[in-house]
C-alpha cells in the first residue's frame, strides 16, 4: 500500500521533530560538555571533603584541549579524541590504586593540581592548588 504525499510529508516532519526533540533534551549536542561539573570522590566518613566545582567553559575559554584531561590510554599513548564518548573517571579509577592505575583522588589531583602547578612554574595564569580553594562548601 502506497502512502499519499501528505502522509509522507507528515511522516518526514514527525521524524525531523523527533530528532530535534532528542537533541534538545541533550542541550543541542550529544558530545557537548556540561558548563559546570561536580567532581566528587565517593568515600564514607568524616574525612570526606566537599566536591570540587569544575567549569568546562572556563577551561575551554582558556584554550585547554579536551584531551589534556580526558583520556583513553593504550600503552603510553592517549588515543581519546574530541567527539568520542567520555567515561566517568570512576569507570577506570577506583577508590584504591590497582595495576598501574591511580586511585580516583590521586588521578584528580594529578590532572588538576598537576596542571595548575606546571602553569605556575611557567609563570602563567593558573588555577588553585590549595585544598580549601577547590573543596568549598556550596
Amino acid at each position: 500500500m502506497a502512502l499519499t504525499e501528505g502522509c509522507r510529508l507528515a511522516y518526514a516532519a514527525g521524524l525531523i521533530l523527533g530528532v530535534l526533540g532528542i537533541l534538545g533534551a541533550h542541550r543541542g549536542s550529544l558530545t557537548q560538555a556540561p558548563a559546570v561539573s561536580l567532581l566528587k570522590i565517593p568515600v564514607a566518613g568524616s574525612r570526606q571533603k566537599p566536591p570540587v566545582k569544575f567549569s568546562h567553559r572556563m577551561h575551554e575559554a582558556r584554550g585547554v584541549a579536551c584531551a589534556q584531561c580526558h583520556h583513553d590510554y593504550q600503552g603510553r599513548r592517549n588515543v581519546w579524541h574530541e567527539g568520542q564518548p567520555v567515561a566517568k573517571c570512576q569507570t577506570c579509577h577506583g577508590l584504591r590504586p590497582e595495576a598501574r592505575r591511580l586511585d580516583l583522588k590521586n588521578a584528580y589531583h594529578r590532572q588538576c593540581k598537576g596542571c595548575h602547578l606546571r602553569l605556575r612554574q611557567q609563570r602563567r595564569q593558573a588555577g588553585p592548588i590549595e585544598c580549601r580553594d577547590c573543596h568549598r562548601r556550596t
